[in-house]
């Protein structure tokens, strides 16, 4: 019932009337959506700032494979509660499907590392910010048995300027069996540069495989947004990192964080650190 819809605090999630919700500008796109600025009107008539996600719909409606990625989002989304995760507000119900979530005012992590002058460069502490507050996000998500498989600045948004959220859930996956991995049952795209090479051999992804992952960020982090392994095929990305090749140092990483990276960038998975001991690594 619309008077029950709770306020964007509570904790409920809730089905969204679709004459409540309006629609700007275009935010960006991805595999399977669209995201768009909104205002979504309360039943009390206060309005709040919104992002809404669209199914992507074809002529002749919504792709099988789209929509099941859409509503697996959707159900990971409606689960999670924490400071450095995107909030899922809602659901609208209607032509097309349309995920209402919480609006990061200042766009994506990328956009801002990459920004050009007169914008000045992040400050370092900032950085290292972020990489604590990303790795307590990724601690929780593991601690619900779910693997990312997307990690990247461009999946990280600015809620504030000192407060980031991990966004973008269409890849992941609970983590089955007694190996605690999710294993690829055919072929679909995936982010090359960022993998570990267990996930580019066997299509296996786990925490570890998203600890890797949070290495090639950090990379990204101090690189100024620059793409990983640039100009490399993807099938030779998988061959140098089997030779032992790892991104090089950028020059504001400090040694020590760059030797954390390394730790992440571990051949195998149970070399890695998990992300609550990244976390206390960050913290010293």
């Amino acid at each position: 019932s619309p008077a029950h819809l709770p306020e964007p605090e509570g904790g409920l999630k809730c089905l969204i009337p679709e004459g409540a919700v309006c629609r700007g500008e275009l935010l960006g796109s991805g595999c399977f959506g669209v995201v768009h600025r909104g205002l979504w009107t309360l039943p009390n008539g206060k309005t709040v700032p919104v992002a809404v996600k669209s199914l992507r719909v074809g002529p002749e409606g919504p792709m099988g494979t789209e929509l099941g990625d859409f509503l697996r989002e959707v159900s990971v989304m409606m689960n999670l509660e924490h400071p450095h995760v995107l909030r899922l507000h809602g659901l609208v119900l209607g032509q097309p499907l349309q995920m209402v979530m919480e609006l990061a005012p200042l766009g994506s992590l990328h956009a801002r590392l990459t920004a050009s002058a007169p914008t000045p460069p992040l400050p370092v502490s900032l950085l290292c910010l972020f990489l604590r507050q990303l790795a307590g996000a990724m601690a929780y998500l593991g601690s619900r048995g779910l693997v990312h498989r997307d990690l990247a600045t461009r999946n990280l948004l600015l809620a504030s300027p000192r407060t980031i959220k991990v966004a973008d859930f269409g890849l992941v996956r609970p983590l089955g069996g007694t190996r605690g991995r999710y294993v690829m049952g055919g072929p679909r795209p995936i982010p090359y540069a960022w993998c570990a090479p267990e996930s580019l051999r066997h299509g296996a992804f786990s925490s570890a495989s998203d600890v890797w992952m949070f290495g090639v960020t950090l990379w990204e982090m101090f690189s100024r947004g620059e793409e990983p392994w640039a100009g490399v095929p993807p099938y030779l990305i998988l061959q140098r990192l089997e030779d032992r090749a790892r991104l090089p140092r950028p020059p504001v990483c400090s040694r020590a964080l760059y030797s954390l990276a390394l730790r992440c960038w571990a051949p195998h998975p149970a070399d890695r650190p998990s992300f609550s001991h990244l976390e206390g690594l960050l913290q010293e």
